[in-house]
C-alpha cells in the first residue's frame, strides 16, 4: 500500500510503509504530519499509521545553570511532547524537506549551457548531457541515461562515417546514414526521458521535494530544462531553501 504526506498544503509521495518508517527515523517526516493511503479519502496523523515507532531525538545538551538537559536543534510539538530534530526550510514560502543524501549537482546556469552549445555547434550539448546523466548515476546507480546516450552518440557517429564515405565515393548521401541518424534521434529521446524518469524517482522518494518534470519541456529543451532544475537542487543543498519549480 502506498501513502501520501501532506505538509502545509504541499503533498509528497507516494511512499511505502517502509519508506515512512525510514523518513521518520531520519527526521524527514513528523509523526504529526498528515497522511493518507491510496484507498483513504481523509488525512490522518502519521502516528495513526505508523503506531508507536518513536521519532528521533537529538542528543541532550545541558544548559549552564539548568538542572535539566535541553534538546538542541529540535522543535517541540505540543500535545505528544515529541521532539523533532529534522528542521524544514522554505519551499517557495512553504516547508520543504532538508537535503540529506546525494551530492549536489553542477550549479551551472542553463543559459550558459545554451550559449556554449551554440558556440561549439552543439558538441557541448552532448558533453553536458553526459555530465547530467553521470550525476544521476551517482545518486541512482541503476540509471541507464548514460548507456542510452552512448548508444545514441555511437549511432550518430557511425551514420556520419557512412555519409562521409558515400559522398567521397559517389558524391551522394548514404541512405544507411539516414537510418543511423534516425536511430540516434530515437535513442537520445529515450535517454532524455530516462533521465527525466530517474530524476523524478529519486527526488520524490529518496529526497522528496515533489519534483515534477514536463514531458513537452523534456522533448524540446532536454539538457537545458534538466539543468534549470538541477541548479535549483544545487542551491537547495547549499542554502536549504528550494525555489518554486515553475514548469
Amino acid at each position: 500500500m502506498k501513502y501520501y504526506i501532506q505538509r502545509q498544503l504541499n503533498e509528497y509521495g507516494p511512499y511505502t510503509l517502509a519508506d515512512l518508517q525510514r523518513y521518520i527515523a531520519q527526521g524527514n517526516i513528523l509523526l504529526t504530519d498528515l497522511t493518507r493511503s491510496e484507498g483513504m479519502t481523509d488525512w490522518v496523523p502519521v502516528s495513526q499509521v505508523i503506531g508507536n515507532i518513536p521519532a528521533p531525538v537529538s542528543a541532550p545538551v545541558t544548559i549552564p545553570g539548568s538542572a535539566a538537559p535541553a534538546y538542541g536543534g529540535g522543535t517541540v510539538y505540543g500535545g505528544g511532547g515529541t521532539v523533532y530534530t529534522g528542521p524544514t526550510e522554505g519551499y517557495g514560502g512553504q516547508a520543504a524537506f532538508v537535503p540529506r543524501h546525494a551530492p549536489a549537482p553542477a550549479d551551472f546556469h542553463w543559459a550558459l549551457v545554451l550559449l556554449i552549445c551554440i558556440v561549439t555547434c552543439g558538441i557541448f550539448g552532448w558533453a553536458w548531457f553526459f555530465v547530467e546523466a553521470a550525476y544521476l548515476r551517482k545518486i541512482k546507480p541503476d540509471s541507464k541515461g548514460v548507456l542510452f546516450g552512448i548508444l545514441a552518440l555511437s549511432s550518430a557517429f557511425i551514420g556520419g562515417l557512412f555519409n562521409g564515405f558515400s559522398k567521397a565515393m559517389s558524391g551522394t548521401d548514404s541512405p544507411v546514414s539516414g537510418l543511423f541518424s534516425l536511430v540516434a534521434f530515437v535513442l537520445i529521446i529515450v535517454a532524455l526521458f530516462q533521465v527525466k524518469s530517474d530524476l523524478e524517482d529519486y527526488y520524490n522518494v529518496e529526497e522528496p521535494i515533489n519534483l515534477r518534470l514536463s514531458g513537452v519541456m523534456t522533448f524540446f529543451f532536454g539538457i537545458l530544462y534538466f539543468q534549470y532544475h538541477l541548479s535549483r537542487i544545487a542551491q537547495w543543498k547549499k542554502s536549504g531553501v528550494l525555489q518554486p519549480q515553475g514548469q
